[in-house]
């Protein structure tokens, strides 16, 4: 890994949602963003956690921290390899290969911190589009089941209707009784 080359500007405050997906609304005020959070939290086994969204705030806050400890280091570091190479004392020299070696360790931990906050955000982005996700389907289920149970009512108010007709044309049906009886006296002979 170069920590010359990386640049923990890339690492930035993650939105509450992405700028390119176009199935999400613009929410205006708080109110309207707080419920639109909690409609989608997700479920948890393990008891009372911190809201998802207080996480994404913490994340974003150690990323913008991370990044100016990273400059910070990067100045150290900068500022200890022009003492090594200046310095004609062996003793400074010494002292600034080791604060050299500091500051690079420091700069490779805040750069892995960095990677491990990146994935962090991203598991929290995944797991925010599987509740909608999940939420739109179980909503989907809701709206089908509403509708066959609509469908039921249809068809039963149909048959009712249907069977009214027919009992006024024809009478009331047959039971049980007058289909024995019925069968009986074609069973008599004469």
């Amino acid at each position: 890994m170069n920590v010359e080359s990386f640049m923990p500007e890339l690492y930035g405050l993650w939105p509450q949602t992405r700028a390119y997906c176009s199935g999400v609304a613009v929410l205006a005020d708080r109110a309207d963003v707080q419920a639109a959070v909690e409609e989608y939290f997700l479920e948890t086994k393990s008891g009372a956690s911190a809201a998802p969204e207080d996480l994404r705030v913490l994340l974003n806050e150690m990323t913008a921290e991370m990044r100016e400890q990273f400059a910070a280091f990067r100045e150290l570091r900068r500022s200890a390899e022009a003492s090594a190479s200046a310095s004609g004392e062996e003793a400074a020299a010494k002292l600034a290969r080791a604060d050299l070696k500091a500051a690079t360790d420091a700069m490779s931990l805040i750069v892995r911190t960095l990677e491990k906050i990146d994935q962090l955000q991203r598991q929290f982005a995944r797991d925010r589009e599987l509740a909608i996700e999940e939420n739109e389907t179980a909503m989907g289920l809701d709206d089908a089941k509403t509708r066959f149970l609509k469908r039921i009512e249809e068809r039963a108010t149909a048959r009712a209707r249907q069977l009214f007709e027919d009992w006024q044309r024809n009478g009331p049906p047959a039971t049980d009784e007058d289909e024995a009886a019925r069968a009986s006296r074609e069973a008599e002979p004469g």
